[in-house]
């Protein structure tokens, strides 16, 4: 073989080799580039999932059968964890069937939950509880409430907590009735149709009607709850 031949071979061998170093290169990048898609996919789907486990331990769904229908709640107890514990409780008792919503007003709310209500004599509607009383969830700053407003609550003996994510009293919010500071117990009412901002501050909203609002609007003095019903808890 000449050196010229020899020159050529060699130069060959050298291209394959180069060609199988870019081939190498090629390969590895594929690879790096599927493990990264791999670990975007994975990853979004990790947090998807967490996500949803975390909504899923905060966020309660309950159903509230009227005579007229049915009205499903979402609770929240990031906003007002002893509140919605305290509500769950009840209904899962079956403290709540057969109590009606004994105190309806026109374009503001329908309000229930007194065991009193079950009774023949209306006069005392609205006068029922559990038999204990607890503390107010609310942080009025996170919902906007003037400074001069919190200073005057405060002063009439309403304690805030302003480590909460409060929510307003807007439309299908569920809130509990009180007969002042810290006197919640088993009574609650939802707003109808306009929001009712004045009442931030003074009430705990724990929760929103997600359908069913028809059925809230459509209820009259005296319709019974039939049931309150936990779905996801």
């Amino acid at each position: 073989m000449g050196k010229a031949q020899k020159l050529k071979e060699q130069r060959k061998i050298e291209k394959a080799i180069e060609q199988g170093k870019r081939q190498k290169k090629k390969k590895k990048r594929e690879a790096i580039a599927v493990v990264v898609v791999l670990v975007l996919v994975i990853g979004a789907g990790a947090v998807f999932y967490f996500s949803r486990i975390e909504k899923e331990e905060t966020v309660v769904g309950a159903v509230i059968e009227t005579e007229k229908g049915e009205i499903t709640l979402e609770l929240y107890k990031e906003v007002a964890p002893k509140t919605v514990d305290n509500f769950i409780k009840l209904a899962q008792d079956g403290f709540y069937n057969g109590t009606t919503f004994h105190r309806v007003i026109e374009n503001f709310i329908v309000q229930g939950g007194d065991p009193l209500s079950k009774d023949d004599d209306p006069s005392n509607d609205g006068m029922g509880g559990p038999g204990y009383t607890f503390e107010d969830e609310i942080n009025p700053e996170s919902i906007n409430v003037p400074e001069e407003t919190i200073k005057q609550l405060e002063a009439q003996g309403y304690v805030y907590n302003y480590n909460l994510k409060s929510m307003p009293h807007e439309v299908g919010a569920i809130s509990m009735a009180n007969a002042g500071p810290n006197t919640n117990g088993s009574q609650f009412f939802i707003i109808t149709t306009d929001p009712q901002l004045h009442l931030d501050g003074l009430h705990t909203v724990f929760g929103k009607a997600i359908n069913g609002i028809d059925i809230v609007r459509g209820i009259e003095q005296g319709d019974i709850i039939e049931s309150v019903r936990i779905i996801n808890n």
